[in-house]
């Protein structure tokens, strides 16, 4: 609370010094040709006791030159008469403190010096040599500026340019800021390809993450889903779909049709069937049996409905008991042949994390990625 409290007086006393920061600063241009007229239209002397506008403006130029940094109150006092000792004696006058017409004379001059007016209107009588002077400027800029051929050819009433206008620095246009863009791996031109395929999802906390890496890869893959599960999920199985990937039938309920009754496989594929198709638009075209057991009676109802059986080739999948995503990599790799058809599972966390190093150890081996009806794999069995 202590710290807060001395944080508010910071900012506060902060804000009034940017407030009353103008009172001791020099006036704008403006206002400090506006002290140096009434410095000229004064006919009297100022020394220290006085008071008033014509002090004031003194104050407002003597700042203006950087020889009186403190308030501005127009009043005549010890540190006014110690700026116009300095003044005077930097400029070679006798320093006596007292402000006449020789110091006011060369505070016009060192002001002009200091801040040249945009223009100058030529008196009559006045050479160019002695307008250089007054601004503290060279004969050949005011000739250049100009446009004058002769420095001696300049009539009373001319208005001359005597201070450059400001030249915009050139600004080499540089290119946006962007952040680095990793490398991208390079692999060699493929001469086999494999199929990914995944088995039991849709998963929340994994589908997400597996479309992600095969959209960053460029690759479509296979979802064997679980009907149920869609119905669960089904922005999830509409997300595959839309992302180009082919959804297909993995049962309704997840159980193992090996050995029932054709009547009760063909009601669970059926239902699994109008599930996706309700689903993604389209009627599925691919089935795998659950638990991996086939028979000839799903076979025949699968094949009734349109539905070729794809199985896999790594035995017993790669992922299923693997200790950590390196483990998972290993194994895909070692069962990788063309044309393989790669199981792996949605669902598993370690099936999720270890995808990009799948893809890539693949990629470095050859291998480039198919859709399933490219493959000599899909086939009626």
């Amino acid at each position: 609370m202590f710290e807060f409290r001395i944080k508010r007086v910071s900012v506060i006393l902060a804000a009034f010094l940017v407030i009353a920061a103008p009172v001791l600063c020099p006036l704008a241009a403006a206002q400090e040709a506006s002290a140096v007229s009434v410095l000229q239209e004064y006919k009297g002397y100022l020394r220290q006791g006085d008071r008033g506008d014509a002090v004031r403006a003194l104050q407002e130029v003597l700042s203006a030159l950087g020889y009186y940094p403190h308030y501005i109150d127009g009043v005549f006092g010890p540190k006014t008469k110690e700026a116009v000792l300095e003044f005077q004696d930097s400029v070679g006058l006798r320093t006596d403190g007292i402000v006449g017409p020789a110091t006011i004379s060369e505070l016009d001059a060192e002001y002009l010096k200091k801040y040249p007016p945009e223009t100058h209107v030529v008196r009559s009588g006045e050479t160019l040599s002695g307008i250089a002077a007054k601004y503290g400027v060279k004969v050949s800029f005011l000739q250049e500026i100009n446009g004058l051929k002769s420095p001696d050819r300049i009539y009373a009433g001319q208005i001359l340019t005597v201070k450059a206008q400001a030249t915009p620095v050139p600004t080499v246009e540089e290119p946006p800021v962007t952040a680095p863009v990793p490398e991208e791996p390079q692999f060699p031109v493929p001469d086999k390809s494999v199929c990914l395929t995944f088995n039991d999802g849709p998963d929340p906390s994994t589908t997400g993450p597996i479309l992600a890496t095969l959209d960053k890869y460029g690759i479509k893959a296979t979802f064997f889903v679980i009907g149920e599960k869609a119905e669960m999920y089904p922005e999830l199985v509409r997300e595959m779909a839309a992302r180009g990937h082919t959804v297909a039938v993995h049962g309704y309920e997840h159980k193992v049709l090996a050995g029932l009754p054709a009547k009760e496989v063909e009601a669970d594929l059926k239902k699994a069937c109008s599930v996706i198709a309700s689903l993604t638009g389209a009627e599925p075209y691919l089935y795998r049996p659950p638990g991996g057991a086939l028979d000839a009676t799903q076979v025949r109802e699968a094949t009734k409905l349109g539905l070729r059986v794809m199985m896999w080739t790594n035995i017993g999948g790669a992922d299923l008991g693997a200790q950590d995503p390196a483990q998972v990599v290993s194994r895909v790799v070692e069962s990788a042949k063309d044309g393989a058809i790669i199981l792996l599972h949605d669902g598993l966390p370690n099936t999720a994390l270890a995808l990009p190093g799948i893809i890539e150890s693949l990629a470095r081996l050859g291998y480039g990625f198919r859709n399933p009806s490219s493959l000599s794999g899909v086939s009626s069995q």
